[in-house]
């Protein structure tokens, strides 16, 4: 498969290393020279130095045999002309852009000629979905809930006093009495698909996969509190704070706003009167004593300043609130956040990855999922009646790559934790976890 990136910032590159890594034909045009060389440098791609809508360069990159275009650059309207040139110049098959401003995704404008986009990546929409998402599970960890299964992956940060310390993955079972899986460790900024004799320690960050249900008996097993949080105060009223009052609102919660700007406090309070929009700083002490913030269930950071979204969840639950989701799009600020308390950390530019990832391998993949950086990922594929090597065989007797497990399996409307004896049969959804550099082997296996 050949595959053109224009733009090599964090969702670009991002993309790029996912699939090179699964063996892909990957070139990427992007403007800026020194971001084209830090790119060059740190994936095993051809990266040329120039602007995606200009067609001799887009021909340097081999547009014309491309089964894919991406344009992921900052500018809307540079990744629109990008995709239109692409699909006019060289009638390229497909055409992904990310657009952040939601009047260019209305009505389907762009999709109503044969050069118009195929798939419209919104990053705000993205990760306030995520954000929703995680807080409506509770907010306990990193959340991943597979849409129409019961299944969820969590990560949790091992402690000192945690359970969990010093214990090998197989023991683990016996004493946490419920049905799950270790899917991953990440151990100094390193993922590990872990064998039984695997032994956990503190600072590590655990990938479990159960059901919804479980969760709750293994949150309490393990020392940490099950809350629903009903409460939020949301800080930021911008794109994506905006879209994630609406979700909120429209689910029950209670929600309170705290947005620095005026004129947008009156928008906000126009489009959601059910909330209440306070017009302050979260960086003044104040605003905290004064707006009692510390009973409220769940504070979520979604400002500008990612440090400022770190510091206000730390200082939220300090004094009191019981979990912080902030938004950051530094990844190296991740493990930072989660060891100072931060209970969910989001990223817009990885949820969009994950959305064209996802759109990328369609066919019997339903859902990915990017894990830690792209070091794995959790793919959903469907087994269909051309999956002769996988029907009727036992877990245990798949040819699986080494990196790989199936962490959950969908049958019947009825949610499965597998062991190695379950059968596989045609219709069911199979949850997979993966190491990065085995995602192509194990998409083999399931287009077989």
């Amino acid at each position: 498969m050949n595959i053109v990136i224009v733009g090599a910032g964090e969702v670009g590159t991002h993309i790029a290393s996912q699939l090179v890594a699964e063996q892909k034909d990957v070139v990427i045009i992007e403007k800026d020279p020194e971001c084209a060389a830090k790119a060059s440098n740190m994936l095993d791609c051809l990266v040329i130095t120039g602007e995606g809508s200009n067609v001799d360069i887009l021909k340097q990159a081999g547009a014309e045999n491309a089964d894919i275009f991406i344009a992921a650059t900052s500018v809307d309207e540079v990744n629109m002309i990008s995709c239109f040139v692409a699909g006019s110049a060289f009638n390229t098959p497909v055409k992904i852009a990310r657009v952040r401003n939601v009047d260019y995704m209305r009505g389907g404008l762009l999709k109503n000629s044969s050069i118009g986009i195929d798939y419209l990546v919104n990053p705000e929409i993205e990760a306030a979905f995520d954000i929703v998402q995680t807080v409506l599970h509770g907010a306990s960890s990193g959340i991943f809930a597979f849409q129409g299964t019961n299944a969820q992956l969590r990560d949790f940060l091992v402690k000192d006093d945690s359970i969990f310390n010093g214990v090998l993955v197989k023991d683990i079972r016996s004493i946490i009495d419920q049905n799950f899986i270790i899917a991953g460790v990440l151990r100094n900024e390193m993922l590990h698909i872990p064998r039984g004799d695997f032994q956990i320690l503190t600072g590590d960050h655990i990938y479990i996969v159960a059901l919804g249900k479980s969760f709750n008996k293994i949150l309490t097993r393990a020392g940490m509190t099950v809350d629903k949080l009903k409460r939020i105060v949301l800080v930021g009223g911008g794109l994506i704070g905006k879209h994630i009052a609406g979700m909120l609102i429209e689910d029950g919660k209670d929600v309170r706003i705290i947005e620095k700007d005026y004129e947008r406090c009156k928008e906000l309070s126009a489009l959601y009167p059910e909330a209440t929009v306070i017009n302050g700083n979260i960086s003044d002490q104040d605003v905290f004593e004064e707006e009692n913030i510390a009973y409220t269930d769940a504070i979520i950071t979604t400002t500008q300043s990612e440090e400022l979204n770190i510091l206000a969840g730390v200082y939220a639950k300090s004094k009191g609130v019981k979990r912080a989701v902030a938004l950051i799009d530094k990844l190296n600020y991740t493990t930072l956040a989660t060891n100072l308390g931060i209970d969910s950390c989001i990223s817009a530019k990885l949820s969009s990855v994950d959305a064209i990832l996802k759109f990328i391998r369609k066919g019997n993949i339903k859902n990915v999922y990017t894990i830690f950086e792209g070091q794995a990922e959790a793919i959903e594929f469907i087994v269909g009646s051309s999956n002769k090597n996988i029907i009727g065989k036992k877990i245990m007797d798949l040819k699986f790559p080494s990196g790989c497990l199936i962490i959950a399996v969908q049958r019947h409307r009825k949610t499965i934790i597998p062991t190695g004896s379950l059968v596989i049969e045609e219709g069911d959804s199979i949850i997979t976890f993966a190491a990065h550099d085995e995602i192509s082997r194990l998409e083999e296996l399931f287009n077989k």
